[in-house]
C-alpha cells in the first residue's frame, strides 16, 4: 500500500518510518525542504527509545508535485488542514483515504466538508516526537497501546482500511489497534491535552510545576469537568477521575516537558487553541453546556498569540 504524510514534521517522520518498516511504500510531504531534502539523500535518522536507525523514504516539498496514493495520513496543525489538503489534491484519486492522526478535536468535522465520509479515517497518537534537526528524528512512547485507529462510518471499506494501517503500523514496530469507538479515545487525548497545554502556555510553566500546584490541580479540575460534561452529550463518556490520575502520572514523569502548546507560544507560533479549549467552549455553546473555564483559557491563548511583540 502506499502512503503520503502531509505534515512531515517530528511526528509525521516517525509515522511515515513506521509505516516503511512495516513493509509499505511512504511518501513524506512538507513544506520543510532541507528536512525532505536530507531523508531524500541520506534517509531518516530515527532515534526511538534507546535504538537509532536510517529509515529511507521517498520526499516531496512541493506538494503540488505529488501524484496519487492510497492513503493520505494528516499531521499538519489542525487549523492548517484545509489550506494543505486544498495545496495537495494530487495525492487525492477517487479512491484514496484520508486518515487524521491531528491534536485535538473537530479534525474529522473539517475532513467532512472536503471528503466523503467513507473515505475518512481517523485516530490518536500516543507517543512523543522530537525534530533534532534536518532528516533526524527522536521519539518515545509513554502508554501501552501507541495508535488508536478508526474511521468516520464504522463499516466498509474505510474500517478495513483502518485495521490494514493498524496493522501495517503494528509491522514497523508500533503498538497499533482498530477500534470502532476511536471516539473515546480521541476525547481522553483531547481533554489531557485541553487540562494541561493551555495553562502551561499562558503560566509559562512546565507541567509538572503547574500540576504539582494546588491551584493548578484545581484548574485542571475545572477544565475536565467541563470537557466531560459536553463528551456526554455528545454520548461519550470520560472518567475525570482516571484522567487526573494519568494528568498526575504523567507530570511527574516528564516534569521538564513544556506541553505543544507551550512551545508555541514561547516561540511566538500560532497555537492550536481552537482545537482544544475553543472546541469545547464552541460545543458547549451549541449544546447549552457552561464551560467558563474553556472560555476565558482560550480568550487568554488569543490575545497572547495576537501580542506577542508587545509582551515583556
Amino acid at each position: 500500500m502506499k502512503y503520503a504524510v502531509l505534515g512531515a514534521g517530528a511526528m509525521g517522520s516517525i509515522i511515515g518510518a513506521c509505516l516503511s518498516r512495516g513493509g509499505q511504500e511512504v511518501l513524506l510531504v512538507d513544506p520543510y525542504r532541507e528536512h525532505m531534502d536530507k531523508i531524500a539523500s541520506e534517509g531518516l535518522m530515527l532515534t526511538f527509545g534507546p535504538v537509532t536507525e536510517t529509515v529511507r523514504m521517498q520526499t516531496c516539498a512541493n506538494p503540488k508535485e505529488a501524484g496519487p496514493v492510497d492513503v493520505v495520513v494528516l499531521l499538519v496543525k489542525g487549523f492548517m488542514s484545509e489550506t494543505a489538503i486544498r495545496g495537495a489534491w494530487g495525492l487525492f484519486g477517487e479512491d484514496t483515504f484520508v486518515c487524521t492522526l491531528q491534536n485535538g478535536l473537530g479534525n474529522a468535522e473539517t475532513l467532512e466538508g472536503l471528503f466523503p465520509g467513507d473515505r475518512i479515517l481517523q485516530g490518536v497518537i500516543h507517543l512523543t516526537g522530537h525534530l533534532a534537526g534536518p532528516g533526524e528524528v527522536a521519539g518515545a512512547r509513554y502508554w501501552t497501546t501507541d495508535i488508536y485507529l478508526g474511521s468516520l462510518v464504522k463499516e466498509g471499506p474505510a474500517a478495513t482500511v483502518a485495521k490494514v494501517m493498524a496493522k501495517h503500523l503494528s509491522d514497523g514496530g508500533l503498538v497499533a489497534e482498530a477500534k470502532a469507538d476511536v471516539e473515546k479515545d480521541i476525547w481522553k487525548k483531547a481533554l489531557v491535552n485541553a487540562c494541561l497545554n493551555a495553562p502551561c502556555g499562558v503560566l509559562r510553566l512546565r507541567g509538572g510545576e503547574y500540576f504539582g500546584h494546588p491551584e493548578g490541580r484545581r484548574l485542571a479540575g475545572d477544565i475536565a469537568g467541563e470537557i466531560a460534561a459536553v463528551a456526554a452529550a455528545r454520548g461519550i463518556t470520560i472518567d475525570i477521575d482516571a484522567a487526573m490520575s494519568y494528568m498526575e502520572m504523567g507530570t511527574r514523569a516528564r516534569s521538564e516537558h513544556y506541553p505543544s502548546m507551550a512551545q508555541d507560544m514561547r516561540n511566538r507560533r500560532r497555537t492550536e487553541i481552537d482545537s482544544l479549549n475553543g472546541a469545547i467552549a464552541k460545543y458547549g455553546r451549541e449544546l447549552g453546556i457552561p464551560t467558563p473555564a474553556n472560555d476565558y483559557l482560550t480568550r487568554l491563548v488569543k490575545i497572547i498569540e495576537d501580542n506577542y511583540d508587545a509582551q515583556f
